[in-house]
């Protein structure tokens, strides 16, 4: 058949918006197709493309100083988009699949040390009363921006110290949208005293307000808002502009706001948490992922391991009155 390259792209991103993937998501493959792919792929009827096709864009995008993982991005794109066209018969096989983009080298996770998430907050308080406690509660919980965006009242339990993490606010064509969680799937994070005697503080100043001002707190009204009648949640990117505001006052210029969900990941890890709670703490979709992502912190908490163990020998050796070598 006559389609090109181009016209399954633009189907494909259809059907990406009727599948509800995120906006976010769905804005950043519309931008990688018409401003990478398209220009140099999109001309080609969909029978007549290669995988020399695909291998010659990596490599002018590798030239032109693209990373192996943003390489790498674009390989997916066209990958789902020609899987797309095998399922729709337009195509006998996914050339994408002998195409060959660069290998990309796992990027150890570096997560701040606690005393620059303490000066995070403790700035954070000093600038903005109603975005500090955002910023402790992903230290304490790892909840993905998104997600703390989006938590309402009716998900917080202060008695149990339960919340229940089933939405997510995204940036969205004409404003702020929720949505599932990453994985499109709910979970209940358990809160500590201290994350519950936040929330109670926090709670406490929001009702001042609210009462300040002649209204009343809605049952459903969002934890986190810029507005006194929190019937709107802060938009992500708001508060990552703060968060980078705030790092760069306390001197942590290398510190990103997503670094306060490794810094959740890394204390538990190297506190002798399972990796299945961890996971499940944090909501991935399969432990494997925590796995991956956090090797080097499961390393050093082996090393920790290997070292009580030789103590114990040692001291077991020495009380039995045997030499050091023996």
């Amino acid at each position: 058949m006559g389609v090109t390259v181009g016209q399954l792209l633009d189907r494909w991103l259809e059907e990406c918006e009727r599948l509800d993937l995120s906006p976010t998501t769905v804005r950043n493959y519309t931008s990688q197709v018409n401003g990478t792919i398209r220009p140099r792929l999109g001309k080609i009827k969909l029978h007549q493309l290669t995988a020399k096709h695909l291998d010659d864009l990596y490599g002018t995008l590798k030239d032109a100083g693209k990373s192996p993982k943003t390489i790498r991005n674009v390989h997916a794109i066209l990958s789902a988009a020609l899987h797309q066209a095998v399922r729709w018969g337009w195509l006998r096989e996914n050339i994408a699949d002998r195409a060959k983009p660069p290998r990309v080298s796992n990027r150890r996770v570096t997560a701040p040390a606690v005393e620059v998430v303490q000066q995070v907050i403790e700035e954070a308080e000093r600038r903005d009363p109603r975005l500090a406690p955002l910023l402790m509660l992903a230290a304490l919980t790892g909840m993905r921006r998104g997600e703390l965006c989006a938590l309402r009242w009716s998900d917080v339990n202060l008695d149990l110290g339960v919340l229940d993490v089933a939405r997510s606010v995204v940036v969205a064509r004409g404003g702020l949208a929720e949505k599932s969680t990453k994985t499109d799937r709910s979970r209940k994070v358990a809160l500590d005293p201290v994350g519950i005697a936040l929330l109670t503080a926090h709670r406490k100043r929001v009702e001042d307000w609210i009462t300040d001002a002649g209204g009343t707190l809605a049952a459903d009204a969002f934890v986190f808002s810029p507005y006194v009648e929190a019937t709107t949640p802060f938009r992500p990117d708001n508060v990552t502009s703060f968060f980078i505001r705030v790092r760069d006052a306390v001197g942590a210029p290398d510190v990103r706001l997503h670094d306060l969900r490794h810094f959740t990941a890394t204390q538990l890890i190297h506190a002798g948490m399972d990796i299945r709670t961890v996971a499940d703490f944090l909501g991935h979709s399969d432990p494997s992922l925590t796995l991956r992502v956090y090797s080097h912190a499961i390393e050093e908490r082996n090393r920790a391991a290997a070292t009580i163990m030789g103590q114990v020998l040692a001291a077991r050796k020495e009380s039995a009155g045997l030499p050091s070598g023996a």
